[in-house]
């Protein structure tokens, strides 16, 4: 377990993790002080202050931290800061300037700042990429998942459109995991389609260096270009769900394959090489679609290809922990902050995962003792 030593008010202080993980409720201030995030505040640092000393009245760990108290909390920017005590200030890494004054703490409007001028969607993104990055390193799981989830806005909203499957007005998250960790989300609104979303959750995971062997998606992501990518890009084997009247296409038969192969001859191709080279081949030159239709086959041919229903059922249930722990949704928030407020609760949550994954917490998803 992590153990820490920081002096507070002229006392050195060494504490260790270990020492509340049997108790009932803690602050969730006090196992924020023991995640280590400098690198993350280094980089908002370097990208999204200027080189004036006098922006860095607070310290910015501190503060990413004290974001993630007030979303957890789920009070207003106002209320945070008021019920924030001096002690849990403290452990969030605000220094103390003078043993006589207490610590200097953000105001409500100072906090709300940071987030939406600050930092913004564009530091939201980046934080979202890291903290995936951490948090994949620490999985030990070989498998993603993509899913949509419904964030749900006002009957009375007129900046939301109404989706006649869910029978609401929403807004949408479309959100990769790896195991049962989300790394990654996407925002639109709430008709929008899944699929169109792939390719950035595809660039996000070869950014954050994943190594997967898996990638299961549901039938809406179902195309002959994602079957390529995901295999072409990420090394993976594409698990898309295919409907009850999907079909083995001839131009995806290892025949054709071979005579595509065959006209390439020019760039080296061969009926005699072997599979991945061929394919690889053809994605390369302009035959994506192909190489698609040939993976898909493959799946439509294979009697043990998993069942969609389990892959929508565990999605679900982490998509539901989410919206039970945080605001997930997009009620009573203004249209020009609803993507920025819906990705600081997902990376909110990613921050909670983090805490029990680096500190060897099981089950990671699990964070009633924070409060």
């Amino acid at each position: 377990m992590t153990e820490i030593s920081k002096v507070y008010k002229g006392v050195l202080i060494t504490d260790s993790l270990e020492n509340y993980i049997d108790k009932e409720h803690v602050s969730l201030c006090q196992f924020l002080f023991f995640l280590n995030i400098a690198d993350i505040a280094q980089y908002v640092k370097n990208n999204f202050y200027t080189d004036k000393t006098w922006h860095f009245k607070y310290d910015v760990e501190a503060m990413i931290k004290l974001v993630v108290v007030k979303f957890f909390r789920q009070r207003s920017f106002k209320k945070t800061i008021s019920n924030l005590t001096e002690d849990e200030a403290w452990l969030l890494g605000f220094q103390e300037k003078d043993n006589s004054i207490p610590i200097p703490i953000p105001t409500g409007s100072a906090l709300h700042h940071f987030v939406k001028y600050r930092l913004g969607v564009e530091g939201i993104d980046k934080i979202m990429l890291m903290l995936g990055e951490k948090i994949a390193k620490l999985s030990n799981s070989n498998e993603a998942k993509l899913d949509s989830t419904p964030l749900e806005a006002s009957r009375y909203s007129k900046n939301s459109e109404f989706n006649p499957h869910y029978n609401c007005k929403m807004d949408k998250a479309h959100i990769t995991m790896i195991g049962t960790y989300p790394v990654y989300m996407t925002y639109t609104d709430g008709v929008a389609g899944d699929s169109p979303e792939l390719p950035s959750h595809i660039d996000a995971l070869l950014k954050m260096d994943v190594n997967i062997d898996e990638y299961r998606l549901d039938g809406a992501y179902d195309s002959f270009q994602n079957h390529a990518d995901i295999w072409y890009k990420l090394n993976a084997n594409p698990l898309i769900s295919l409907g009850v009247d999907a079909v083995i296409n001839d131009e995806g038969k290892p025949e054709r394959i071979d005579h595509w192969v065959n006209k390439m001859w020019k760039l080296g191709g061969s009926k005699y090489m072997k599979i991945d080279e061929k394919l690889k081949l053809l994605y390369e030159n302009d035959r994506q679609e192909q190489v698609g239709m040939y993976i898909r086959n493959k799946n439509l041919e294979d009697k043990t290809f998993p069942d969609s229903i389990n892959l929508r059922q565990e999605c679900e249930r982490i998509h539901g922990h989410i919206k039970n722990t945080l605001k997930f949704d997009v009620r009573y928030i203004v249209d020009n902050s609803r993507e920025l407020y819906v990705k600081l609760n997902f990376i909110t949550y990613q921050l909670l995962l983090l805490i029990n994954l680096a500190n060897g917490i099981e089950p990671a998803n699990a964070f009633e003792k924070f409060i």
